[in-house]
């Protein structure tokens, strides 16, 4: 089973451009994870859930939905990690707390589809009750 697969790609500069957007826009998606749970933390003495993130963050990014959950679940791993490693006696680990500018984007597998010419269409979802336009990059060769 292949998990992950890194290749090249080639796109145009406006489809370049989406994809380094898509990243500035993962950044916000992280940033704001960062402050509701800080002000949850604030109000409830608890930490937030996922539901509760979820239903704060949905609808806000131009990004497939699911894009959105890869960031709400790595911000929410860091933290348990994090909380993980104090208990065990690393004082020095800290929660996440930094602010990002890029944040990598990552399309789960419902997220994009691959057709055997080599062309790959990143969704972007569904913004204000609109299908936004696909990424379309294209790769040399595809594995089995």
């Amino acid at each position: 089973m292949i998990r992950v697969l890194k290749t090249t790609f080639r796109t145009s500069k406006h489809e370049m451009d989406r994809l380094f957007a898509c990243n500035r826009e993962s950044a916000k998606a992280w940033n704001d994870c960062l402050n509701y749970a800080r002000e949850y933390h604030k109000t409830n003495g608890k930490w937030i859930g996922k539901n509760d993130l979820q239903k704060l963050t949905k609808g806000r990014y131009h990004l497939h939905s699911q894009s959105i959950q890869a960031v709400q679940e790595r911000y929410l791993d860091a933290r348990t990690n994090a909380n993980r490693a104090k208990q065990a006696g690393h004082g020095h680990v800290r929660y996440p707390w930094r602010q990002k500018k890029n944040y990598p984007t990552r399309w789960k597998k419902d997220g994009f589809t691959i057709q055997p010419n080599g062309k790959i269409e990143l969704s972007m979802g569904i913004h204000n009750g609109k299908r936004e336009k696909p990424i379309i990059v294209h790769v040399h060769r595809i594995p089995p």
